[in-house]
């Protein structure tokens, strides 16, 4: 299957400032999307489907699903317009209809970004399987008890993650009513279903425990919008299951019952850049960071990214991007962990990560077993500092609701606990909450 995703030229990407909405303005734009970044409009797309039609691509939406007696063409050649992002996910087995298809959008001024493949940045993790709870003790250097206790959950702040999903049965999360997409590996015969959480893996049950489990989490008021992007045993994905998610997350962010809250998103994902072929390289680059830029600039959301698994030396991007929060993890005694990445960004060479989470031997959900009692797991990876991170981002975020975006990320980055260890390890310090 050969893809690629069609993302509407926005003025980038040498440089790394770009000129800033007010909060206001950015709130605003969630009930008006058209304000901040061209929408797909129903002309062009009406004109697409009249030039890849006869190439036998099939449009698939949210609304149009593909018949179970589709030809192989229709079943195989296929586009699907994401409007709130201003991109197009183009898939066909035929070599020569995606390069016809390539040069429709050559013509009318989009980049056409390679479909690589992504990973989580795997997690090692302990054999041992708890069924009961332990007693959560984060330090008391992180806040977190301190918050809880004055009644500080995060209530109000809405926080995404992409993942591998979310056991919304499990007792950490029976209570809450979790937003789940599960994106498929290709758009066939599903759409994106709107369906009770579940989880491929446990991955993503462990980092949604970590922010926000009933009894675990470091935040367990926010309210959960998770998207099931990555697969189990491989933890493999893609950019184009990443954007279909992205783009269903914005949409979410214009409901009424979303618009004034601010917004997190947990990205505990990433790529080695040198394992793409160069030609395909820098124009990926510019995408992730286009369809990053889109949640920064026009919505006010803050990105936490795992930094990577790779040691010293050795980032995932995006991670390193300028405009995400990039995370490192540390031990409960505040030294970096070995496995922990950082150095410096192969944009603008600033020290990574950004900052530091605890991410060694953290206790969290991992699903149940068959006669539906609830696991948990130990776990070591930035894929966990991260949630820890994004947690007390988002306690704060429930304190002050002007606390998003920009100036949420640097008020993580002023009151981080200072640690006796290199900016390339672990940032400007610990995440806290003061």
């Amino acid at each position: 299957m050969h893809s690629f995703i069609a993302l509407t030229k926005k003025s980038k990407f040498d440089t790394t400032n770009s000129e800033t909405l007010s909060v206001n303005d950015k709130q605003r734009s969630r009930t008006d999307n058209n304000k901040l970044f061209p929408k797909l409009t129903d002309e062009f797309t009406q004109k697409l489907t009249e030039a890849l039609t006869p190439l036998g691509f099939k449009r698939v939406t949210a609304e149009i699903t593909m018949e179970a007696d589709a030809s192989d063409d229709e079943q195989e050649s296929n586009f699907i317009p994401l409007n709130y992002l201003g991109a197009y996910v183009v898939n066909s087995s035929n070599e020569q209809n995606i390069e016809e298809a390539q040069k429709l959008f050559d013509e009318s001024d989009y980049n056409i970004i390679p479909d690589v493949q992504l990973s989580l940045p795997k997690p090692t993790h302990s054999e041992r399987v708890y069924r009961r709870r332990k007693q959560i003790n984060w330090t008391t250097e992180s806040g977190v008890h301190e918050a809880h206790r004055n009644g500080i959950t995060g209530k109000g702040v809405l926080v995404g993650v992409l993942d591998t999903g979310c056991d919304a049965d499990h007792i950490q999360f029976r209570r809450k009513q979790i937003n789940f997409r599960y994106v498929p590996l290709h758009y066939r015969f599903k759409k994106m279903r709107d369906v009770r959480g579940f989880d491929v893996d446990g991955h993503g049950t462990h980092v949604c425990g970590i922010i926000a489990g009933q009894s675990i989490g470091v935040a367990p008021g926010v309210d959960l919008m998770v998207a099931s992007v990555i697969e189990s045993e491989t933890y493999q994905t893609s950019l184009s299951r990443i954007s279909i998610a992205l783009d269903w997350m914005i949409f979410e962010f214009g409901t009424e019952e979303n618009r004034d809250k601010p917004i997190i998103i947990n990205m505990s994902l990433g790529f080695v850049p040198e394992l793409i072929p160069k030609k395909d390289r820098d124009l990926l680059m510019v995408g992730i960071r286009e369809l990053i830029s889109t949640l920064v600039e026009d919505f006010d959301v803050l990105p936490i990214v795992a930094i990577g698994n790779d040691g010293p030396g050795n980032m995932r991007a995006p991670g390193y991007f300028p405009e995400t929060l990039s995370v490192g993890a540390i031990d409960s005694k505040h030294k970096p962990a070995p496995f922990s990445g950082g150095g410096p960004s192969p944009i603008g060479g600033k020290l990574q990560p950004d900052i530091a989470g605890y991410g060694v031997n953290i206790f969290s959900s991992i699903g149940r077993n068959r006669t539906n009692g609830s696991l948990y797991k130990e776990m070591n990876g930035t894929s966990m500092a991260a949630p820890y991170v994004t947690g007390i981002a988002a306690l704060y975020a429930s304190v002050n609701t002007n606390f998003r975006g920009d100036i949420l990320r640097r008020h993580l980055l002023n009151t981080a606990l200072s640690l006796q260890a290199p900016a390339d390890r672990v940032g400007v310090g610990l995440a806290r909450f003061t």
